[in-house]
């Protein structure tokens, strides 16, 4: 498997900025909110849940109120990449929803899988690319329990609550 990865194929990157790899299910898409809409399922629902319901390429999502701030946040700070099963879907109706992007997009050529397995190998050349030239790396997934192994990265696991928030982020990194 090769990964299309590189910010020529990409279309932009800014290499002086710090690398974020940023997913969608478990990150953006709020799945515990998800997962409560599928028993109450409505718009007025979602309100109270404080997401709003996108429906993008057959799929449901279920975003945040908050989540555009805070995306469009960290893209003001960084080199921001979709590391997602999503792939370049991403960047269609959630992106215009967040009001950013489009972003580059790390997708393995050649397959149409949609697990995560391929992730961390497309991940690791262009972190190793990006530390090697003295900038940060950030990578927020919903990791599950499977954290990688990519010395140097700052990981940032949304598994507890199914979803990133403001106090799970390392501003630290991207000042």
């Amino acid at each position: 498997m090769s990964c299309d990865a590189s910010p020529s194929t990409a279309g932009r990157s800014n290499s002086e900025l710090p690398l974020l790899l940023l997913d969608v299910d478990g990150v953006v898409n709020d799945l515990r909110a998800h997962q409560m809409l599928g028993v109450l399922g409505d718009d007025q629902a979602a309100g109270q849940l404080g997401v709003t319901l996108l429906h993008s390429h057959g799929y449901r999502l279920a975003v945040p109120h908050y989540m555009p701030e805070l995306i469009r946040e960290l893209a003001g700070r960084a080199d921001t990449w979709w590391c997602t099963t999503w792939r370049g879907w991403a960047n269609d109706e959630l992106a215009a929803h967040l009001r950013v992007g489009p972003f580059p997009v790390i997708d393995p050529e050649g397959t149409d899988r949609f697990s995560s397995d391929w992730k961390v190998d497309c991940v690791r050349p262009l972190a190793k690319a990006a530390l090697a030239a003295g900038r940060a790396v950030v990578w927020i997934e919903d990791f599950e329990g499977e954290i990688p192994d990519i010395e140097g990265i700052v990981l940032v696991d949304t598994t507890e609550r199914g979803v990133l928030t403001w106090a799970d982020l390392p501003l630290e990194v991207f000042d």
